[in-house]
């Protein structure tokens, strides 16, 4: 993108995919900064002249940030219209229009649609960035129309440097925290909190003993999410990190037989495979019902069933399909 701006073939539009919590919305937020920057020469943002200053307040008038509402599970089309219909308006402060917008996974086939015609016939002097995690979760129709910028995971030395820049100190185990934030910034600094590895000492514990109690696992999962406070959002994040550590530690045992940094939790032996097979299969589908903001007490409940299940789960599946 530097060298498209120094010769002034920006495109018009770019797509940003990769994992949550790895920059992408930072990323094009400090792009549109630098690009209304009333004294950049270099395409980076001075942080000093009014546009700047605007654009950190989450005030200026020609960069628009939007997201779906985190109380549905996809992009209403008339937040769209809205949307659309303040970008098309000229700059107010006669330079460039920049459109941040996130969650793209959630863009049904209707709001994609609409918001088509803004690819199409984009205002002058404006550009698009979009946010999602996969380039599988979004419309052909629109992919086409971008510029696709992967983003990848956080090695352990640069989350290190995150936090050393960003001065996040504690009693934490920085190794272990690197090891199990899958790359994702946001995921590590919540990481930090002493809560998450009190739950997940206390989760891996009862789903390793040989017969787990799933009215204690529930109560334990929804208490930990409900710790979030009343923020759906928040909830959500909590949930999906705690299927997402089970899916690691699975996959661990698995590969290695062994649960790395969480050896004390090994699944009894007589776990065959085609149980861990369907647990990380109950894990998989949990992580497709969080997304789609399906009520997560509901979600909870069938996952912790999956997991304690899963070997009936996987036997009554296969006789079903033998049918």
């Amino acid at each position: 993108m530097l060298q498209a701006w120094k010769t002034n073939k920006l495109g018009q539009a770019y797509f940003f995919h990769g994992l949550d919590g790895v920059g992408k919305r930072t990323l094009a937020i400090e792009f549109g900064k630098a690009l209304l920057c009333t004294s950049n020469s270099t395409f980076e943002a001075c942080g000093l002249c009014p546009s700047c200053k605007l654009v950190e307040a989450e005030n200026h008038p020609d960069l628009q940030v939007n997201g779906c509402p985190k109380e549905v599970h996809e992009f209403p089309r008339e937040l769209m219209k809205e949307i659309l219909e303040g970008f098309s308006f000229k700059a107010s402060r006669g330079g460039a229009k920049v459109l941040v917008i996130d969650d793209c996974d959630l863009l049904n086939e209707e709001s994609g649609n609409i918001f088509l015609k803004s690819l199409e016939e984009p205002p002058p002097h404006s550009i698009i960035f979009l946010i999602g995690t996969s380039l599988e979760r979004q419309l052909e129709t629109i992919l086409s129309r971008c510029q696709k910028l992967a983003f990848h995971g956080l090695n352990q030395s640069e989350i290190a440097k995150v936090f050393s820049n960003n001065q996040i100190e504690g009693s934490f185990d920085l190794n272990k925290i690197t090891s199990a934030c899958g790359g994702s910034v946001s995921q590590a600094i919540m990481l930090t909190n002493p809560e998450f590895s009190q739950v997940e000492d206390s989760f891996f514990a009862e789903i390793v003993m040989p017969m787990p109690d799933p009215v204690k696992l529930v109560k334990m999962v929804m208490d930990f999410i409900e710790g979030a406070g009343k923020e759906t959002s928040g909830q959500r994040v909590r949930a999906r990190w705690l299927v997402h550590d089970t899916l690691s530690w699975l996959r661990n045992q698995i590969v290695t037989g062994d649960s790395l940094h969480r050896h004390r939790f090994l699944l009894p032996a007589a776990v065959n495979i085609e149980k861990v097979m369907a647990m990380l299969e109950a894990c998989f589908q949990a992580e497709n019902q969080i997304q789609r903001r399906v009520q997560l007490s509901l979600t909870v409940q069938w996952w912790v069933d999956g997991l304690i299940w899963a070997d009936s789960l996987a036997a009554f599946d296969s006789r079903v399909g033998a049918l």
